[in-house]
């Protein structure tokens, strides 16, 4: 482990912490978000620097060991530095508009930088964490900085959700951890030795040896346990109420963020797991909730009167489409699905940003009260309109790019070396052919309700004349800022993905099939 690289890895580790502990030491607005602003510039600037020694020299570990990064890992802390550096800008004009109208005082802006770092410091060590029982100790701290952004505001209906959040949310975690558990006792039973024996380094060499039985239960459990954090069906009922009730900068670290940290754990877990059992097991889990959160999130959309928990359902469908990526595996499947975590942040990041914007401006969350934002807010307007659009998979952005590549896959899921053999091999082939026909005539189905339900009720709000005592125009502020830059990179990402992250992620899909 070279200077060069510790120097990044204390930073990106150490940055947070000091930047919550000084974020109590003021209630001045103006050295709050040059703080955070600085804050995420460092962490940014720090993960670049991750990223070129990943490419050129492969995983390594730093700290004691305590720090491992792959591919997987920086790729995900790309995610993490991204969406929380456009949050940082929004921010800054989202908050001071609060304090300006009186609902919040200096003092609460100053609480919630305290936890906005704590609460990156916690994805931040369950992404690097080199021990599977410090990465659930990290996700369980997200969980308790987070219920206290939930509830920011405090409003009993925050309350509410900030409480059912963290119930279902730590009853979700204790799963994950009897799956850890399990995970160390197989390990201790080849290994011996305890100090080692829930290290990713360590497992990835003895995986193969691991007791296949006892790996079943714990992947089970740790499905369902970060499975919970992800948002998946039938888990997913926090969700909504919580992303509706948050602040809007708290919603997009969530829904953008918090999601894909726990989608790596789970990813963390199955690269183990694929070792010692056969490889339908763990993807045929993950295609079950995979599509099964799509098909509720669908329907749930129909029905929705809520523009925040209409973009929260959004969250369960992508989610689900993204396990299904992960499922069927594969260079495609498993591309598709890392690639849709990347536009999934940066659509739904948008999306809430907008929806900010526009609950801050007609003061309602109803669908039917807000019209001719187009008119009202032409900026947040378009930058809606563009997360719609990509939300819903439509060309130039880039999720169509994402799903196409993972209908792709699910639709030549079955074509192997087995497809050459005939006589009683024939009968298997034509059930797997059928079965990929019949997932993917499903996923088309509700993608065409999705589409029709999301776009209509979104763009119900965009058009027509706006309602009367709402006051028209926009004007430019920092806030704004993120909507352009999001806008531009989901665009620019449906035309061309940047050589480095295309890098990252053939080496992050490797690593994943490394046991196939």
């Amino acid at each position: 482990m070279t200077g060069t690289s510790v120097a990044p890895v204390a930073i990106i580790h150490g940055t947070p912490i000091v930047a919550a502990m000084l974020s109590l030491a003021t209630t001045r607005a103006p050295v709050l978000h040059g703080l955070n602003l600085a804050t995420m510039t460092a962490l940014v600037v720090s993960e670049l620097a991750i990223v070129q020694r990943v490419l050129e020299q492969g995983s390594f570990t730093s700290l004691w060991d305590f720090v491992y990064l792959d591919a997987l890992s920086a790729f995900i802390l790309l995610i993490i530095t991204a969406i929380g550096f456009l949050c940082s800008l929004y921010t800054w004009s989202y908050l001071d508009d609060y304090v300006a109208r009186g609902a919040i005082t200096p003092r609460r802006v100053s609480r919630f930088f305290f936890l906005f770092h704590l609460f990156l410091f916690t994805m931040i060590a369950a992404t690097t964490a080199n021990n599977l029982g410090v990465l659930w100790i990290a996700m369980e701290g997200t969980t308790l900085a987070t219920v206290f952004l939930i509830s920011f505001f405090r409003r009993r209906e925050g309350f509410e959700a900030g409480w059912k959040y963290l119930i279902l949310c730590s009853v979700g975690i204790a799963l994950a951890l009897f799956g850890t558990v399990l995970t160390y006792y197989s390990s201790v039973r080849v290994l011996g030795d305890v100090s080692a024996a829930m290290n990713v380094t360590t497992l990835q060499d003895v995986a193969h040896q691991l007791d296949p039985h006892v790996l079943k239960l714990a992947f089970l459990f740790i499905v369902v346990g970060y499975g919970t954090k992800v948002g998946l069906a039938p888990m997913h009922s926090w969700l909504p109420e919580a992303y509706s009730e948050a602040p809007a900068p708290v919603v997009a670290m969530l829904a953008g963020v918090l999601e894909t940290v726990a989608v790596y754990a789970l990813l963390r877990s199955k690269t183990i797991v694929d070792h010692a059992l056969p490889e339908h097991y763990t993807g045929n889990l993950l295609i079950l909730f995979g599509l099964l959160s799509f098909v509720v999130a669908a329907l749930f959309i129909l029905i929705q009167h809520d523009y925040k928990r209409l973009f929260a359902y959004s969250s369960i469908e992508h989610m689900g489409i993204a396990m299904a990526g992960f499922g069927v595996g594969g260079v495609a499947g498993t591309f598709g699905g890392l690639f849709h975590l990347l536009n999934h942040a940066l659509a739904k990041s948008l999306a809430f940003f907008s929806a900010g914007n526009v609950h801050r401006r007609f003061g309602t969350r109803e669908i039917k009260d807000v019209r001719g934002l187009m008119t009202v807010q032409p900026v947040t307007a378009t930058a809606m309109l563009v997360a719609t659009l990509a939300l819903v998979g439509m060309p130039p952005f880039s999720t169509f790019l994402s799903e196409l590549t993972i209908v792709s896959a699910l639709a030549t899921q079955s074509f192997s070396s087995d497809t050459l053999h005939l006589g009683r091999f024939l009968t298997i082939v034509v059930a797997h052919d059928v079965r990929s026909l019949a997932i993917v005539a499903l996923f088309l189905l509700f993608m065409v309700v999705l589409f029709g339900g999301f776009t209509y009720r979104v763009t119900s709000m965009i058009w027509g004349p706006p309602p009367d005592g709402v006051k028209r125009g926009e004007g430019w502020e920092v806030g704004q800022v993120p909507l352009v830059v999001t806008c531009v990179v989901l665009a620019g990402l449906g035309l061309t993905l940047p050589e480095p992250i295309r890098g990252l992620m053939d080496q992050a899909v490797h690593i994943i099939l490394s046991a196939r």
